[in-house]
């Protein structure tokens, strides 16, 4: 296996681990020890991957698409139990490759009415902006909006019911998200003391609370939206993955697929899950926005070159909006909002030649992989020029050899198309309504993260909307 600090007894790797950095330790690390190095978690070795090209490697080279699709139960503890076996937190197994099938094929059959979604998130844009309008002086913090924002967004995508931001439903996913963030921090805790699940700690309680709030909603909404399906009519995503996992049914062999009820809830609850990820995406984008009002401003002029005063954005016009896609990538470079992500090697195999045994953890250092000078130079300079050819096009999300914020190969993520819509109608129509800037007097955010969870998070600060002209809406 790849060389790598020298594991005390009992304890391994964890002391570097914590010595090196709080947030970004596996950074620090690579530092002495390069692209490629083993460390000794409670659970086993884990091989860190600070490269693309490793990256890629390890998960698309020719015979080896398949090596790391393992998630080990144990390792991934309570994340697995939290999300009730969903997708993207299920082992490799005839379970998993079902559900995969039936989200895949449930996103072409809700992608076929892809502008109907769009125009759905235009809505959910409009509940904020109508919140920020009732903000005295349209002061206010966009991690907190924009969180149940998008859970409002999503939501309706999946049931086509229309939640208010501070529904009692929107609270629930937002402790429940907040609970699932916390608790994926501290898989090393419990496998260095197990005991401690046993115990009636403030984690545990966590644990349980969450119990009682997806088994408070995602049963019920399941219901609601399976007795009033009718087959052949889309009319949301729930009853995509209704439809998708009959087809799939219908062509399925295997007894140990597990229950429809119960695979649905979870593809429900992932996706819910999942949307997190998009409003911290947004709360960075709006925090550099502040932070490079050059930017906005070359934002603000490309909207109303392309869209005009006179009407919202749609996504039809995103393929003419490329600065604001190429700083929306930027965005998700720089920030590393997924700093780390991992599977288990199912079978033997290797890594840049090294040996990586069946069971080792391989972990994605996207922090890292993001900031390598070899892929991304002056890699700390906010630069969204990056993601534009000579001609000034947008290259594309997935078209960069360094930018894997969506992950690469079979474990990638599967509702990333939903995400993009999401990012890109608030950003664009925010930012086509307002001017956004700092409280008067207030002191410049940091970009620096304070604090280590699932997603990496900007610290809580407070923006000013300022309306732009705009003649009517359609």
């Amino acid at each position: 296996m790849p060389p790598g600090p020298f594991p005390y007894p009992f304890f391994g790797n964890i002391p570097q681990i914590i010595s090196a950095d709080s947030v970004r330790p596996f950074d620090k690390i690579a530092e002495k020890y390069g692209d490629i190095f083993t460390v000794m978690l409670p659970y086993g070795n884990a091989v860190i991957l600070n490269t693309a090209t490793l990256v890629r490697e390890a998960r698309l080279a020719p015979g080896k698409q398949e090596d790391l699709m393992g998630r080990s139960p144990d390792q991934f503890y309570p994340l697995e139990e939290l999300m009730c076996y969903q997708l993207g937190f299920s082992d490799y197994s005839p379970s998993y490759i079902y559900q995969r099938r039936v989200f895949v094929s449930a996103m072409h059959i809700f992608g076929a009415g892809i502008e109907q979604a769009s125009v759905r998130a235009s809505h959910a844009v409009e509940i904020m902006m109508k919140e920020i309008e009732n903000e005295p002086g349209r002061l206010f913090s966009p991690k907190n909006l924009l969180e149940s924002s998008v859970v409002v967004q999503i939501w309706e995508w999946l049931t086509s019911k229309s939640l208010a931001v501070d529904d009692p439903i929107v609270n629930e996913i937002n402790e429940f998200t907040s609970i699932f963030s916390r608790q994926a921090v501290l898989g090393t805790m419990y496998q260095l003391l197990p005991f401690l699940c046993y115990l009636p700690t403030y984690y545990t309680r966590e644990i349980k609370r969450a119990h009682v709030i997806r088994e408070n909603i995602f049963p019920r909404e399941y219901r609601y939206v399976q007795e009033s399906y009718i087959p052949g009519i889309i009319r949301n995503l729930t009853d995509s993955f209704i439809s998708a996992y009959e087809k799939e049914l219908a062509k399925e062999t295997r007894k140990d697929i597990g229950s429809k009820e119960a695979g649905i809830q979870g593809l429900m609850l992932g996706t819910l899950i999942g949307s997190g990820t998009s409003s911290i995406w947004l709360t960075w984008f709006f925090l550099y926005m502040v932070l490079f009002p050059k930017v906005q401003s070359k934002i603000h002029d490309e909207l109303d070159e392309v869209v005009g005063r006179d009407r919202l954005p749609n996504k039809k016009d995103a393929e003419n909006l490329p600065y604001l896609q190429a700083t929306l990538c930027e965005v998700g470079r720089i920030s590393s909002i997924t700093a780390l992500t991992g599977t288990n090697a199912i079978r033997d195999t290797t890594i840049a030649g090294f040996p990586v045994p069946k069971g080792t953890f391989v972990v994605l250092n996207l922090s890292k992989v993001h900031k390598d000078e070899r892929e991304w130079p002056e890699p700390e300079k906010f630069k969204p020029e990056r993601f534009l050819d000579h001609g000034g096009k947008f290259v594309g999300w997935n078209k960069l050899h360094g930018f894997i914020q969506f992950g690469v190969g079979r474990r990638e993520c599967p509702g990333q198309l939903l995400g993009k819509i999401m990012l890109f109608s608030f950003a664009s129509i925010i930012l086509h309504r307002y001017k956004i800037e700092l409280p008067e007097g207030a002191e410049m955010p940091t970009t620096k993260v304070s604090s280590q969870h699932f997603i990496s998070k900007p610290n809580d600060f407070l923006v000013v909307a300022k309306p732009r002209e705009l003649k009517s809406q359609n």
